[in-house]
């Protein structure tokens, strides 16, 4: 596996983005967002969330799993394999970095598990032009603030979904994420009481609902025993189906 350069790897990524500036857009073969399946029916096997990133060159994806994985998965990317990074500390959370790939290029993408069984239905997605390229047309889906828990009146997961779905529909070469991601403030004095900090956090900590989390520790001042742990930027804007 080669090594990760998160600066290299964001500037190759807005560079093909920034086509869109001039109102460029990407060719179909040449699309980087995720392929929706031809039926509602695809198979996420033992995976909870897939949040892919492309540039012209590398995919990176990050997956977590319903359950922790004691060996590191593989995730088949054409004819090449990678080794999964555990980046959590029980095994459910896993990164993928795959290089030296080919520009404008749709992949299959495929995880399985140490025994090459599958962990999830294949799926699709391509990389950016090449950065030298000029190309015809390229199509940017862009979306702000996902919204939070529907426990703190955000609208539900299946909604959200829908929206995102016909979003999609559309066949965008890219879609850009803008603004807040994660709806569950524990110190901030405006939001925090009405969001992690709430009665309605607690409960839904106490019965599970927070089971994939970011542990608060690492922010200054948060009480432990209060908030033992946290939703994940995904869990916690609804996001957990919008992977394919």
């Amino acid at each position: 596996m080669h090594d990760f350069d998160r600066r290299d790897f964001l500037r190759g990524s807005t560079i093909a983005a920034a086509a869109s500036t001039f109102g460029l857009l990407v060719p179909p073969e040449a699309q980087s967002a995720p392929t929706l399946p031809s039926s509602p029916q695809w198979d996420a096997g033992r995976v909870r969330h897939l949040l892919p990133t492309v540039s012209d060159s590398r995919v990176l994806v990050k997956a977590s799993f319903h359950s922790p994985l004691t060996e590191a998965p593989m995730l088949r990317v054409g004819s090449t394999t990678v080794r999964g990074r555990m980046s959590d500390t029980r095994g459910e959370f896993w990164q993928f970095h795959a290089a030296d790939l080919k520009p404008g290029r749709p992949y299959t993408l495929a995880l399985v598990g140490n025994r090459g069984r599958a962990l999830c239905e294949p799926w699709s997605l391509a990389t950016f032009p090449a950065a030298d390229e000029k190309p015809q047309s390229f199509r940017v889906l862009f979306y702000t603030c996902a919204g939070g828990h529907e426990a703190f009146g955000f609208l539900p997961p299946a909604i959200r979904n829908r929206l995102l779905r016909r979003a999609l529909s559309f066949q965008p070469a890219a879609m850009v994420a803008i603004g807040d991601q994660v709806y569950w403030d524990l110190l901030a004095p405006e939001n925090g009481p009405k969001m992690g900090a709430s009665p309605a956090a607690e409960r839904i900590a106490a019965k599970g609902g927070c089971r994939h989390i970011i542990h608060p520790c690492r922010q200054r001042g948060a009480n432990r025993a209060k908030h033992p742990k946290i939703q994940s930027p995904v869990a916690a804007t609804g996001t957990r189906q919008f992977h394919r």
